[in-house]
């Protein structure tokens, strides 16, 4: 049984719908089909399609920022309710590494054996060539604390 679809007029009645499967494309489905081809062509022919960045380029290094060195465990890891991070000077590579990281120890003393945390909160404090050096660390480098400031420290 059929409904109507709100009112009608009488006496008028409606064009007949078809659907066609032969030569006549779909001028909406057409340009879409067509970048999808264009898109296929360009990847295969190994060049970065029109849209994405080209290697080397700035937003591919914003890309790289934002991998991590951290085991997956540390990644996860969500910081205590209620947690806040201290207030450091941030460290730039100018001074020694080993006094920046005593002095982040000092300032973390509450959660000193919280390893996960201390990693988390790390990267915070660096700014410049030093927070370039923690986003060249090879994924999966740091699985807890000791990693982290052994390879800062060198």
């Amino acid at each position: 049984m059929r409904t109507r679809l709100g009112p009608q007029e009488p006496g008028k009645t409606r064009p007949p719908v078809a659907i066609t499967w032969g030569t006549h494309p779909d001028p909406l489905v057409t340009p879409m089909v067509q970048n999808v081809i264009s898109y296929q062509a360009v990847q295969q022919a190994g060049r970065n399609p029109p849209n994405e960045p080209p290697t080397g380029s700035i937003s591919k290094k914003l890309d790289d920022t934002l991998s991590t060195p951290f085991c997956p465990h540390i990644i996860h890891y969500d910081p205590p309710r209620g947690f806040l991070v201290p207030k450091f000077s941030t460290y730039d590579g100018s001074n020694d590494p080993f006094d920046h990281i005593m002095h982040y120890r000092q300032l973390m003393t509450l959660d000193i054996g919280n390893d996960a945390l201390l990693c988390k909160v790390f990267p915070a404090n660096l700014q410049g060539q030093a927070l370039s050096w923690f986003h060249r660390l090879p994924p999966n480098s740091v699985d807890n604390f000791k990693d982290l400031s052994e390879a800062f420290v060198g």
